[in-house]
C-alpha cells in the first residue's frame, strides 16, 4: 500500500515537473510608450518575463546573476535594453535612453525608462530585438499612446526599424475591415 502511493505521488509529481517546463512554450515582452507632452518625454514601461531575462542577463554577464542582489543589476539591464531597443527621429538619429528604474514582481520585471523629445513620437521609428537573440519564436509588443492617438507595433525576429504611425481608434477598425 505505501508503495503503491509512493508510485503515485512520485508520478504526480513528476508530471507537474513535466507540466511547469512545458508551461511556458511562448516568449514575449510588453512595451507602453506615453509621449508625456508636458514634460517633453516618452516614458517606456516594458514587462519582460523574469524566466526569460535572467538567462538572457547571465548569458551576457558570464556570471550568476540575481535580479534583487546582484550589486549592478540595474547597469547590466539597461545596457541589454539600450543594445535591443533603439528609438530614432526621424533624422534617423538614436534617442538616448535613461534609467528610471525596475519593479520586481514574482514572475514579471517592468523596466522603467525615459527619452527626452521635443516633439511627439509621430514618424519615429523603433527596433525591438529584446530576447531575439535566445527565443526564436520571441514577440514583443509596443503599444504607444500620444497626443490621443495610438500605435501598435509587433516585433518578430528578423524585423528592423517600424516607424510609429498615428492611428485613430476609427481608422484602425477601418484598416481591420479592409484586411477581410
Amino acid at each position: 500500500m505505501k508503495f503503491t502511493r509512493f508510485i503515485i505521488f512520485s508520478s504526480l509529481v513528476f508530471l507537474l515537473l513535466i507540466s511547469t517546463v512545458t508551461a511556458h512554450t511562448y516568449h514575449t515582452s510588453l512595451t507602453r510608450i506615453d509621449y508625456n507632452q508636458k514634460e517633453k518625454l516618452a516614458e517606456i514601461s516594458i514587462q519582460l518575463f523574469t524566466h526569460d531575462l535572467v538567462p538572457v542577463l547571465e548569458r551576457r554577464s558570464k556570471k550568476r546573476v540575481d535580479l534583487e542582489k546582484t550589486p549592478e543589476i540595474d547597469k547590466i539591464i539597461f545596457e541589454y535594453l539600450s543594445e535591443n531597443f533603439v528609438l530614432k527621429d526621424k533624422r534617423a538619429e538614436a534617442k538616448k535612453l535613461v534609467w528610471v528604474g525596475k519593479e520586481i514582481k514574482t514572475d514579471t520585471v517592468f523596466v522603467y525608462v525615459e527619452v527626452p523629445m521635443e516633439k511627439d513620437l509621430e514618424g519615429m521609428s523603433l527596433q525591438n530585438t529584446i530576447f531575439f537573440e535566445s527565443f526564436s519564436e520571441q514577440t514583443n509588443l509596443v503599444i504607444a499612446h500620444f497626443n490621443e492617438k495610438k500605435s501598435d507595433l509587433l516585433f518578430k525576429p528578423g524585423d528592423k526599424f517600424k516607424e510609429i504611425l498615428k492611428s485613430t481608434p476609427k481608422e484602425k477598425e477601418e484598416k481591420i475591415e479592409n484586411n477581410f
